[in-house]
């Protein structure tokens, strides 16, 4: 009895402990200002770094911002969470919260059930371990409207925390305030509290220019956006918008616009990342944690350089097909085999693959990058993995802890679409507005600002939109508010894109605006980017709404690249028949378009076959591009995603095949919306005779049909549904949710 009475008192005393060291210290601002702004630190990084975090809160208040220190010895991001929770809702009415920052070892954690909160990630969570198949994400802490279930810590001292988001949690990401990660590299090696006291005093210092933003970089690499030079070519069109001070510079360095095809593309790229007088270095490109995939490789020339390119092209997609869950690596290797005439020496590097002795000297790996000195003051990185602060090498920590003036980046902890919509609200923060704020206006599971958040250029004109972006938020008791509606409203006509954007967005969201007002201002805006919003405005109403299908009709013919390969994307999603003959005509008369018609490939996948082939048929004979070999393959292009689209079907609806592969199908539906078989998704989630795994991934797949044409008959259709399986039931919960 006194053995047992012994173990809970000490159990009691180390739980005891485990409080009394969590509990967290809180020092106040040292000034009122319009809003606030949290630096969240472990207490041994406080130790260290005193100095210089207590400089870059004064720095933060001479920015007009009211900065608390909150410091622990954290046992658990929950505790943290409720800390900001607290402070979010203290500061409701007086210097609202807008930003925090974690700087050190503070517990992230890496979220599981929310691939549809990124842009492309999708990996089985069943299927593969749990540190490979969940998204780190700071959007724990960032988006107090989530709701999350703990699984288990990652090791006993590790900072990692595995979650799940609830079922019963929002669906879509809506971040309460922004964020941004200062966490050391542990692969640049050395003393992590002097590099990350060296860095705040880089903070301070690039805090106290106050510089405008007049100088602007960007890079396009290899194997993007199918190499589309029309979309390339059409980057010009948004850099215009957003930065016009930048473009009327008289001075030939201010805009420098690189792609991989240009002879020694790698030294430009690190020539203008060393460049001093650059303040935005835009990257979009492949990644992994550890390198930027520049592919800046000088035109092929030669046989053997020829033969190398062959080799790298096959073996690529060979490897693709690899990974695939029912990847068919002989078949490919047929295919091949046959369309180059190759032989199967060709395939022995393959077959048998020796370790590589050097890395691609077309990558830009990081220990190339640490002896660099990076210049821009703001580096993105469209690109996936850059962003992966959780592992001990990353890409974007390497930028901000060199030696030179680079303070705040943003990148991806996972993969990421390549049709993100890179530059969205991007020109902001010519005015002024914090990158974080940009950031969470943006906001994916994936997507962080790494580094100081609260970072900011000086405003091209004399505004306050840093502040006011915050104070005439159209939220809680001010959504009501006549004079923040007049100020956002007085908006709607700025002589400047992205203001006209954020205008739109703050009043659409907060149902100031109606479809038809949003399809007129897309019909009459001459701003490509600001029409680019009012089409993603527009798809929140859905793909029953009249005025949102209009506008993807017509934007498939807009002048600018980008809103034409988002129509493309969105008429998929929507599955309406009315938008055929359109996107038909885009496809066959606009070749040149090679990312819009990789898109659209989706959509001759998801229509009824006999429906697509009959508006093929009749644009086909009325085409403008009569060059039967064009034709023929344009039309054998859509014949092979007729025939995936059939497979699939086939798959995921018979009964008499393994549950492995017939979820293995359905999880296909989450790209592919194939609307026509919404009423076999709805009798598969009900049938109670069918495998509960194959139900839930069929109700889970029926999540991903928000825009579909359909969605009000799945809505009623999982209503109606009362399964016995508590894990069906959950996954319907959180699809209804979801289609809200």
């Amino acid at each position: 009895m006194r053995k047992i009475f012994l173990a809970i008192t000490l159990s009691l005393a180390v739980v005891a402990s485990a409080v009394a060291k969590s509990k967290a210290i809180i020092e106040e601002p040292q000034q009122k200002q319009p809003t606030s702004f949290a630096i969240v630190t472990d207490s041994k990084t406080y130790e260290n770094c005193r100095l210089e975090i207590n400089a870059y809160r004064a720095a933060l208040g001479r920015d007009g911002l009211a900065a608390y220190i909150i410091r622990g010895e954290w046992t658990s991001p929950e505790e943290i969470r409720e800390e900001l929770k607290n402070l979010y809702k203290k500061n409701l009415k007086k210097m609202p919260l807008e930003g925090v920052v974690f700087i050190g070892d503070v517990p992230y954690v890496s979220v599981q059930n929310a691939q549809h909160m990124t842009t492309a990630f999708k990996m089985n969570e069943q299927r593969f371990p749990i540190d490979e198949a969940s998204v780190t994400s700071d959007r724990f802490y960032d988006d107090l409207n989530l709701e999350f279930e703990f699984i288990k810590r990652d090791s006993l001292n590790s900072l990692r925390y595995y979650y799940k988001l609830a079922e019963g949690s929002a669906q879509r990401l809506n971040p309460s305030f922004y964020s941004g990660r200062i966490i050391y590299p542990e692969q640049m090696g050395g003393d992590k509290y002097k590099e990350i006291s060296r860095y705040l005093r880089k903070v301070v210092a690039e805090r106290r220019r106050n510089e405008r933003l007049d100088h602007l970089v960007t890079y396009a690499g290899a194997a993007y956006n199918s190499d589309c030079l029309v979309a390339w070519m059409d980057e010009r069109v948004a850099v215009e918008e957003m930065f016009p001070q930048v473009v009327a510079r008289n001075d030939i360095a201010a805009l420098t616009q690189l792609n991989f095809r240009m002879r020694n593309a790698k030294a430009q790229v690190i020539d203008q990342i060393e460049r001093r007088e650059v303040d935005v270095m835009i990257f979009n490109e492949h990644g992994s944690p550890d390198k930027q995939h520049l592919d800046g490789s000088d035109p092929i020339e030669g046989f053997e350089r020829r033969a190398e390119a062959l080799r790298d092209e096959v073996y690529y997609y060979l490897r693709r097909e690899q990974r695939k869950e029912n990847g068919d690596v002989p078949g490919a290797k047929a295919y091949f085999k046959e369309k180059y005439r190759l032989t199967d020496k060709f395939f022995e590097e393959f077959d048998n693959p020796t370790p590589k002795t050097e890395e691609n000297i077309d990558d830009l790996v990081l220990a190339e990058i640490n002896e660099l000195a990076p210049q821009p003051r703001f580096v993105i990185f469209n690109a996936c993995y850059n962003g992966s602060f959780h592992q001990e090498g990353y890409v974007a920590g390497s930028y901000i802890f060199g030696r030179g003036r680079t303070v705040v980046a943003q990148g991806n902890t996972v993969n990421v679409l390549q049709d993100r919509w890179t530059y969205e609200m991007l020109g902001l923060i010519s005015n002024g507005v914090r990158v974080g704020q940009y950031n969470r206006m943006v906001a994916t599971l994936e997507g962080h600002i790494i580094g100081d958040p609260a970072f900011r250029f000086q405003p091209v004109d004399d505004n306050n939109l840093r502040s006011e972006i915050v104070t005439n938020a159209l939220v809680g008791k001010r959504a009501n508010n006549a004079e923040c509606i007049r100020y956002w409203e007085n908006l709607l006509d700025a002589p400047n894109a992205d203001v006209q954007s954020l205008a739109l967005r703050t009043l659409a969201e907060a149902g100031r605006l109606s479809a038809e007002e949003l399809l007129d201002k897309y019909r009459t805006c001459l701003y490509a980017t600001t029409r680019m919003e009012c089409l993603k405005l527009l798809s929140g109403f859905g793909g029953e709404c009249p005025e949102f299908v209009a506008a993807v009709g017509e934007a498939l013919n807009d002048s600018y690249e980008l809103v034409r390969r988002n129509a493309a994307r969105y008429a998929s999603m929507v599955g309406s028949k009315e938008l055929l003959d359109e996107c038909v005509e885009a496809a066959l008369n606009r070749p040149e378009d090679k990312r819009v018609g990789f898109i659209l490939n989706s959509m001759w996948q998801v229509m009824p076959i006999d429906e697509v082939d009959a508006v093929v048929e009749k644009a086909v004979a009325a085409s403008h591009y009569p060059v039967k070999e064009y034709l023929d393959n344009f039309c054998k292009g859509i014949a092979r995603m007729q025939r995936m689209q059939t497979s699939e079907i086939e798959d995921a609806f018979n009964g008499e095949l393994s549950a492995a592969k017939r979820i293995s199908a359905l999880r296909g539906f989450r790209n592919t919306q194939y609307h026509h078989a919404v009423p076999q998704m709805l009798a598969l989630v009900s049938d109670d005779n069918a495998p509960a795994e194959v139900r839930v991934v069929a109700a889970e797949a029926l999540g991903w049909f928000n825009l579909s044409c359909r969605k009000s008959e799945i809505v009623e259709g999982l209503k109606s549904i009362t399964p016995s399986d508590a894990e069906v039931a959950k996954e319907i919960k959180q699809t209804l949710i979801r289609l809200q």
